[in-house]
């Protein structure tokens, strides 16, 4: 059979550990076997049957558990290294040892005949040969049937050390390989004239390129750490005037830090084509403007921030009232945006003096109200303060954002408060009430300000099913600063799979929800409020359930 249809066929195949195992114990009983005819000769095997198969036995049961405690089996043949060839040896070593102290005390004790020490050194010897050879073998056999003999190309490598040999053994082990490497180049006379992996190397002088000729070489592979060297050596105008072609590889720094080798991210999972959104309308409604974010320091908060700064707007004004994050979002808008102008401000939106007197100094634009507690299992203990900072710091923003004529204000609430179950949804959706009626009264009174709301969906990797990233939903809320309207409520729609199967947001969609009776919705919603404070627990939850119920039942669908 052509070996080259073989190896095509079987190439991508792996032996198993359990077949490396028994060609590796058929090795140990033929070692043993010639052992003994080498000391003894053909004409003993005939009368000492039985202690043969006795010392075959006891050499197979060491072999074996030597062979399992330093997994001598369990290998690639293939691709064996010294690694496994000295795992070989110290398994074999402690095997025989084992076994030869133990033949001298059982003939010093006079328990029986016993064979000569010698065999049990000769077997070791022949085992470790036949192990060590066949590995070399399989692994020559391998990298012959590899080459690529129809391309072949002669090459130099430059640089012997480190990289250089790495680059040919990388080389060397590849698949389809039609590199055939001639020769190493050196800048080190104490290199020059040796040889390795069956390569002479050579000096960069004027002989380089008579060698060159010689082994018909018309291709040079520099290693990455030696590209200055070839260039400060005055050889790169040679190679180029004999017209030799000249091939790097990537280094393995860059592999680490940015190129081959790196983190998994979501992105490469996902199932489908990043979601896309036009930017250039984003960026027209975003540039030039002063933009404020509340909550600049959470997660949501801190992504808008990234993404409104690559759009060039006038200014940037962070609230937030934890310091230490909001610090660290600063220390990176002037690391990569330097000449972005933003405000960094330590502030309560629970606070309505103090949010005031922030939009009377600045006059925002724009608003991103991205400021709220979101733990559902803590907030079912401080309700007082969910009502607070959910509820009461929306209201804030909203009164304010209508009374300093922001253009357009977007609220960023939860897919949570679509038929709310726990306080945290509670919370959200009396907000949402609120700024519903609120927008409704914008539209009686004829003012310019648009209050917006968009529903959060939960994304990667807090929700470690979902498939859609915290960059990609932040994006899509620019999307709706652009194209929402006053009063709508905008959710991240999912499309349709089996219930098995991850969903990924592909678009923004409009809900239908709207409410009725927009003044008592708001005094409704600011008598909460007010009450909160002075309230028990449950009294307050009951009485948002009693909000949101009737506000549902006089809801009409549009």
């Amino acid at each position: 059979m052509n070996l080259k249809i073989y190896y095509k066929n079987f190439s991508s195949r792996i032996a198993s550990r359990w077949t490396i195992l028994a060609v590796d114990i058929c090795l140990v009983v033929i070692s043993m076997l010639l052992a003994c005819i080498l000391q003894l000769g053909v004409s003993s095997m005939t009368y000492k049957t039985s202690l043969y198969v006795w010392m075959i036995f006891f050499s197979l049961f060491c072999n074996l558990c030597f062979f399992s405690v330093f997994c001598t089996y369990v290998g690639v043949i293939r691709f064996s290294s010294f690694v496994d060839v000295y795992r070989v040896f110290i398994s074999l070593t402690i095997s025989y040892g084992v076994l030869g102290i133990g033949n001298f005390c059982w003939s010093a004790f006079g328990l029986g005949e016993t064979l000569p020490s010698g065999i049990i050194f000769i077997a070791y010897i022949l085992n470790f040969t036949f192990m060590v050879c066949l590995r070399i073998l399989v692994k020559m056999l391998h990298e012959a049937l590899s080459f690529d003999n129809r391309h072949c190309v002669n090459v130099f490598i430059y640089g012997f050390r480190g990289a250089g040999v790495n680059i040919a053994k990388s080389m060397r082990v590849s698949r389809n390989n039609h590199y055939r490497i001639c020769g190493f180049i050196s800048d080190e006379p104490w290199m020059i004239g040796k040889h390795t992996m069956g390569c002479r190397v050579y000096a960069n002088d004027n002989r380089l390129f008579e060698h060159l000729r010689k082994k018909k070489v018309h291709t040079i592979i520099v290693s990455p750490d030696k590209l200055v060297d070839l260039e400060s050596s005055g050889a790169m105008g040679r190679i180029l005037a004999e017209e030799i072609n000249v091939m790097t590889v990537p280094p393995l720094s860059d592999c680490l830090n940015d190129g081959i080798i790196k983190d998994i991210h979501i992105k490469d999972w996902l199932r489908r084509e990043p979601v896309q959104v036009d930017i250039r309308k984003i960026a027209a409604y975003v540039e030039g403007h002063r933009v404020l974010i509340t909550g600049a320091a959470g997660a949501v908060g801190q992504e808008i921030v990234r993404q409104l700064a690559a759009l060039n707007p006038y200014q940037l004004i962070l609230i937030d009232q934890a310091e230490s994050p909001l610090y660290d979002i600063q220390l990176e808008l002037s690391d990569n945006w330097k000449n972005l102008e933003v405000r960094v401000l330590v502030a309560d939106v629970v606070n309505y003096s103090r949010m005031e007197a922030i939009f009377k100094q600045y006059m925002p634009q724009l608003v991103f109200h991205a400021a709220s507690y979101k733990n559902i299992c803590m907030l079912e203990d401080y309700v007082t303060e969910a009502v607070q900072v959910n509820v009461a710091g929306t209201k804030n923003i909203a009164d304010l954002a209508m009374k300093y004529k922001v253009y357009k204000c977007m609220m960023i609430s939860t897919d949570h408060a679509f038929a709310p179950v726990h306080v945290m949804g509670y919370s959200k959706r009396l907000a949402e009430i609120y700024i519903q009626g609120l927008s409704q009264k914008i539209v009686q009174e004829k003012l310019a300000t648009k209050l917006v709301i968009i529903r959060f969906a939960d994304v990667y990797p807090d929700a470690p099913r979902s498939l859609m990233t915290l960059s990609e939903a932040c994006q899509l809320i620019l999307e709706v600063g652009d194209i929402g309207e006053n009063g709508d409520i905008y959710v991240f729609e999912d499309e349709g799979t089996l219930e098995n199967e991850p969903t990924c947001c592909v678009r923004v969609k409009k809900s239908k929800e709207t409410i009725a009776g927009t003044d008592v919705a708001c005094k409704q919603v600011a008598s909460l409020i007010e009450n909160s404070e002075s309230c028990e627990s449950l009294t307050i939850i009951n009485e948002m359930k009693k909000i949101i119920s009737s506000i549902a039942e006089s809801s009409i669908e549009v």
